[in-house]
Formats: structure tokens, C-alpha cells, sequence
């Protein structure tokens, strides 16, 4: 379940964040006072069960010609369970919300299964570009593959893969 996040989460949010060992995250302080900032929505995903908080997910703010940035961080024991709602459910909300006709997904290998939507959802996804060597984590570069959800996709595969969430 993905819940709005609020300043008063600032915290939960950045505890998400070190735990999975997210790289570049600044002081506490400094992510507390300029969290939401660049950020259309932020939700934490709980889990319905325990009500534990298990993840996070963001959506830049729109650009002028529809675009924006999808990211979901989810705690490693979690992932498989939570990955393809809250992806399905943060992406149906930016298509809902605004004229959005782009939203990108950055990952670390041209793999979609951690997207956790299945063989049967791979036409959602568009491969843009490939940054090679872009990020460094764990010791190492990492090249970055930027796909994207078109709206058009969204409206015909999207749907059927939300209906079959809710």
C-alpha cells in the first residue's frame, strides 16, 4: 500500500534510504530540510499486513514536455513481494495526475524483472539510452539503462495491470 509522505516523514524516508545503502545521501539535517524538494509525490510503501514501512517511492516534477523520473526503493527482504504494485501504483498515479507522457525508470541492467510486472508487461517498457558507467556504488561504476512507460502503452497494458492489482 503506498502512502502519501508528509515533511514528518523526512526521517523514515532517509532511514529507508541508508539502509539500502542509497549512495550520495547527504547529512540527516541537510535531506530532512530539502526533502520533497524537485518532487512531485513521495509515498512510503507499508505494508498491509504489519503495517511496517518497507519502502519508498518518488516521482520527479513534470517537465514541460510530460516527462518524469519514477524511482522505487524497497528493503531487499521485501522487493520481489512489494515491486510490481508499487511500481504499477506509482506510475498509474503520475498518469492520473497530470499530462504526463513519459515517465523514466533508471536501472542498473536492461533486466525489467526487478520492476517485478513479468514477461507479459515487457512491452510497457521502452529502452531510451544506456549510460555507461554512470553511478558508483559498492566499490564500482555502474552503467545506468534508462527505460521509459509511454502514456499510450500505459492506457491499453497499464490498465489491465492495475485492474489486476486492485
Amino acid at each position: 500500500m503506498l502512502r502519501a509522505a508528509g515533511a514528518e516523514d523526512a526521517t523514515q524516508a532517509y532511514e529507508i534510504l541508508f539502509r539500502l545503502g542509497a549512495p550520495g545521501l547527504p547529512l540527516i539535517d541537510d535531506y530532512v530540510k530539502s526533502f520533497g524538494d524537485r518532487l512531485s509525490a513521495c509515498f512510503l510503501v507499508e505494508s498491509t499486513e504489519t503495517g511496517e514501512v518497507v519502502g519508498m517511492s518518488t516521482l520527479t516534477s513534470l517537465t514541460a514536455a510530460g516527462h518524469l523520473r519514477m524511482d522505487v526503493r524497497l528493503a531487499s527482504d521485501t522487493a520481489v513481494e512489494f515491486a510490481a504494485e508499487t511500481h504499477a501504483l506509482t506510475a498509474n498515479f503520475a498518469f492520473s495526475m497530470w499530462r504526463t507522457r513519459k515517465i523514466y525508470v533508471h536501472l542498473n541492467s536492461p533486466d525489467t524483472s526487478p520492476v517485478g510486472f513479468g514477461q507479459a508487461y515487457d512491452p510497457l517498457f521502452r529502452h531510451e539510452t544506456v549510460l555507461p558507467e554512470h553511478t558508483y556504488f559498492h566499490g564500482r561504476l555502474w552503467d545506468v539503462h534508462v527505460l521509459a512507460f509511454h502514456r499510450a502503452d500505459w492506457d491499453t497494458l497499464g490498465v489491465e495491470l492495475i485492474q489486476k492489482i486492485v
